[in-house]
């Protein structure tokens, strides 16, 4: 996937089919948008473009609002190049951008610089000041420049759009498992690798330690999860604390990572490494010793290792339950 800054234009020649977004989450219904680009791309022979924003149009648009988010934005990017997407534009929005007229955006944009042909949209997607006022007259805009508006059906879960404020209302109640449902992927968490102070090691169950993601970013409550930990090339299915220890004195929140099979190689100090977060397993507990820890330790791994075990019998869609990694 080719990163686009805001003054890069496609290649002479190349046409290009379109999406357009924040996608925070890129959950199942962002898939439908991205995964209807890319499939008519290959039948076209034009180039599949995710257009999205950074900062979250939100934060800008609603300052007095806290915005958090499912994805930071290197999640995101993530997410969306495993969909085999060709070009990623991010635009840099900020006040300035936010007051550009839907046909600016459609004209300086998808027509100049991407040389677009097509644009996927949800039902009833406007963009650009005003939004195209109270009707949304965005594929009556978009037709002035030869462009095609595709509307795709989002209605992918009982009959309801799927929605980012859903999954991250879902994640902050610790549930989940109903958020990777909506997702389409698990509970993508990226954090940098730190020291840690060895006491897993002397419970003899060693962890690889991780500072805290941004107070942006959504996190959900204290506790133990069935997660995987991706790092140069490797996938390893582990054990995942995250809190701040209280049966230890003066520790900080952080994420603690016990790997079933770490194999040679672990992540070295300072390296950013992807956590995906499958279930919740347990919540945070206080212990009145070493010993009801470690026996509570080993019977989280024991869950951890059954579901996992449960998911591969169960023949889970790869593509679906990791991201389309």
């Amino acid at each position: 996937m080719v990163h686009l800054g805001i003054n890069d234009k496609l290649p002479p020649g190349q046409k290009s089919i379109v999406t357009v977004g924040n996608f925070d989450g890129v959950h199942k219904g962002h898939a439908i948008l991205i995964d209807e680009v890319v499939k008519r791309c290959k039948a076209e022979d034009a180039r599949s473009v995710v257009v999205t924003f950074n900062p979250h149009t939100r934060s800008v648009v609603y300052p007095e609002l806290s915005q958090m988010l499912i994805t930071t934005q290197d999640e995101k990017e993530i997410l969306i190049e495993s969909f085999g997407v060709d070009y990623l534009l991010v635009i840099p929005f900020n006040e300035q951008f936010s007051r550009l007229p839907s046909e600016d955006f459609v004209r300086t944009i998808l027509a100049d610089k991407l040389n677009c042909k097509g644009w996927v949209m949800g039902e009833g997607h406007s963009v650009g000041k005003n939004r195209c006022g109270k009707k949304n007259l965005l594929p009556e805009v978009v037709s002035k420049y030869h462009i095609k508006t595709i509307i795709a059906n989002l209605y992918t879960q009982e009959d309801m759009v799927i929605s980012s404020t859903q999954i991250r209302k879902l994640i902050i109640e610790g549930r989940i498992s109903d958020a990777v449902a909506l997702l389409g992927h698990p509970y993508l968490i990226r954090v940098q690798r730190t020291v840690g102070t060895k006491v897993g090691t002397k419970l003899g169950y060693p962890t690889l330690n991780f500072r805290k993601p941004s107070s942006q970013k959504v996190i959900p409550p204290a506790g133990v999860y069935a997660a995987e930990l991706n790092f140069s090339g490797s996938k390893i299915q582990g054990a995942l604390y995250f809190g701040n220890c209280p049966t230890f004195p003066d520790r900080d929140t952080h994420f603690e990572f016990h790997a079933f099979d770490l194999g040679n190689t672990e992540p070295i100090n300072g390296e950013w490494c992807n956590i995906w977060l499958h279930r919740f397993i347990r919540k945070d507990i206080v212990f009145s010793n070493e010993s009801e820890l470690t026996v509570q330790i080993a019977q989280d791994i024991n869950d951890i290792k059954e579901y996992f075990s449960q998911e591969t019998m169960n023949g889970f869609n790869q593509r679906e339950q990791a991201g389309h990694h």
